[in-house]
Formats: structure tokens, sequence, C-alpha cells
């Protein structure tokens, strides 16, 4: 059987369109497919950088707590040190001072 020279056309235009609305139906679910990748890396990433934040937020808290602890202990030593100062000048003197020897005491 022998197709008349018109219907070859037609065929082939039919063949055409199939092939180019399959095409398009794989194009189209590939670039779904890729904006769906790229959306949920990009929710991955924004819960990653909210943690990272979160971090930040907690480490700087953590900073100010130890940097406030270092600025008690530095005047608590500062303290200290004046007493130890003052103590050691009181001994000084005390040692200056002439003593009066036992024998001595019981005569006064």
């Amino acid at each position: 059987m022998e197709l008349p020279t018109g219907d070859w056309i037609w065929a082939l235009a039919i063949a055409a369109l199939l092939t180019g609305a399959t095409v398009s139906v794989i194009v189209l679910a590939a670039v779904g497919s890729i904006r769906r990748s790229v959306n949920e890396g990009g929710v991955r990433q924004s819960q990653q950088i909210r943690r990272l934040a979160e971090s930040v937020a907690a480490l700087n808290a953590q900073q100010q707590t130890a940097e406030s602890r270092i600025q008690t202990l530095t005047e608590a030593n500062r303290r200290l040190a004046e007493e130890v100062v003052a103590l050691n000048e009181r001994l000084r003197d005390a040692d200056s001072v002439p003593r009066i020897t036992g024998t001595a005491r019981l005569l006064h």
C-alpha cells in the first residue's frame, strides 16, 4: 500500500510535533528538577546560616561574660596587690621600731 504524497508530510509533521512535545516535557521536567534542587540547597544554606548566626551570638555572649569576669578578677588582683604592699609597709615599720626585750620589759 502506497501512501499518497501529502500523507507522508502529515506523518512527518505529526512525528515532529510528538518529538517536540516529548522533548519539551523532558526539558520542563529537568528544569523543574533543577529548580527544586536549587531551592532545597537554598533552604539548607539558610538553615546553616541561621545556625551559624545563633552560634556566633552565643559565642559573643560567652565572650562578654568572660571579659566581665576577667575585669572582675583584674580588679580583685589589683586590690590584693595593694593589700600586700600595705602589709609589707607595716611589717617594715614594725621591724624598724626598737623592741624591748623580756628583761627590760619587766623593769618598766
